[in-house]
């Protein structure tokens, strides 16, 4: 159910479901101008926020190490902002779409990480102190919780802003908007293929599934439309 809701949102949350206004909306939102290029970027972009999930995937985490990973979060989280956020002003309506939802998705994050780094602070002095009693855990923890939620929401929508992104990668010359052309060649990509796999060849599946973490479900999601042989490159007959 929940990767129906997605696709439907991602072929259909931006245009009429009119067939006759589909094909003039598809074509003036989605047309092919520097689409390799905006995938490229995307999945470059994404391979920061590998190092991010890698971070956090650590069995121990030391306070300090929690502060200092924090700020490399919210400096990688700034490059990925750097990658999309010149596609703010692209021709194409669907990239500018998927552009700003990552760039607004980072900034949230960064906001998150800042007012988790805070309270790591703010334990690690109590720590020393001498003052870090149950009661205060507590706080703490449902202090943390709360910043998890935020972060599973932001991280949600990234998963989202991918699926729109696949389909930045369909050509404007499918009919109404349907078939099976991409706007990329089979050298671009494979480019981009791997690109992907210098830092998700652990990931192999294809599509969203139930217990991935974002990351896990963005690389599936972009090597469903790029592996699969239904898909024709633009240079393909």
């Amino acid at each position: 159910m929940f990767r129906r809701l997605l696709l439907l949102l991602a072929v259909y949350g931006f245009m009429s479901f009119h067939p006759a206004f589909a094909v003039d909306e598809f074509r003036k939102n989605n047309p092919d101008i520097k689409k390799y290029e905006f995938a490229r970027s995307y999945i470059t972009a994404l391979s920061y926020l590998k190092d991010i999930d890698d971070r956090w995937n650590k069995k121990v985490k030391l306070i300090k190490a929690s502060i200092n990973d924090l700020a490399l979060d919210n400096t990688d989280l700034r490059i990925i902002k750097n990658y999309l956020v010149k596609y703010l002003a692209s021709p194409n309506a669907l990239i500018r779409r998927v552009a700003n939802m990552v760039v607004k998705d980072c900034v949230r994050e960064i906001d998150v990480n800042d007012q988790e780094k805070v309270l790591w602070e703010k334990w690690n002095e109590l720590n020393t102190a001498g003052q870090a009693t149950r009661p205060k855990e507590i706080e703490f923890v449902k202090a943390q919780r709360v910043l998890a939620l935020k972060r599973k929401d932001i991280n949600r929508d990234i998963v989202q802003a991918t699926v729109l992104m696949t389909k930045v990668l369909i050509s404007d010359k499918n009919v109404n908007g349907r078939g099976h052309r991409l706007a990329v060649t089979a050298q671009q990509r494979q480019k981009l293929l791997d690109k992907l796999d210098s830092y998700g060849r652990d990931t192999l599946d294809w599509g969203l599934k139930p217990g991935q973490r974002s990351l896990e479900a963005s690389i599936a999601v972009i090597r469903e439309i790029l592996e699969d042989s239904i898909w024709l490159s633009i240079d393909e007959k």
